[in-house]
């Protein structure tokens, strides 16, 4: 299953385009890498794929995750990396000096001068991302909604993930909490 925490990945990616986009596309790309990609961007999807990874792992997420799994069992994963981008858009000013919206218009001004690089459905996805303002969108729990919906919709069971919002608002203290735990850690772990 797909993981979407775009706008964190994003974030922990850096500035140069490569980046960006193996970042971005990691969701997007299935095994071995080979000679597909240029070699910034294979080393875009090889970070994006380390923080998966290190995310997995990490203590705070299991938490986290915790919170969503008797609800939502084995989409308590995709669930999280969805919230994981609504606290770090509520929280952006912790992380960034940057606005949340001139950073994004940076970031997609800098993907759309290599749109033509984008690989297999990104480049479908990507047009949408940008123009409809998902990203932006994570900062309220709506838009959070409105992610979920679509992404169950494009699950084979619908398993009507949006009714997870409902932990937004009655666990967002420990949710938020387990966040702030975790992501100082992420950005580190990007850095290095």
């Amino acid at each position: 299953m797909a993981r979407v925490n775009y706008l964190a990945h994003l974030f922990l990616a850096g500035d140069s385009a490569e980046s960006l986009i193996g970042n971005l596309a990691g969701d997007f790309v299935k095994g071995a890498l080979g000679d597909r990609f240029t070699p910034g961007i294979r080393d875009g999807i090889r970070q994006h794929r380390r923080i998966d990874a290190f995310t997995d792992t990490h203590p705070s997420v299991a938490a986290f995750r915790r919170v969503l799994i008797p609800e939502h069992r084995h989409y308590a994963r995709v669930i999280a990396d969805v919230f994981f981008d609504h606290f770090l858009a509520t929280s952006w000013r912790q992380y960034s000096q940057e606005s949340l919206e001139r950073f994004l218009r940076r970031t997609w001004a800098t993907i759309d001068a290599h749109q033509a690089e984008l690989p297999g459905r990104l480049a479908f996805v990507y047009p949408r991302m940008r123009d409809e303002g998902w990203l932006l969108s994570y900062g309220d729990v709506e838009g959070i909604r409105i992610a979920l919906t679509n992404l169950s919709r494009r699950l084979s069971r619908h398993p009507h993930l949006e009714t997870a919002t409902r932990h937004l608002t009655d666990s967002r203290a420990e949710l938020q909490r387990r966040f702030d735990d975790f992501f100082p850690d992420v950005v580190a772990f990007a850095k290095a």
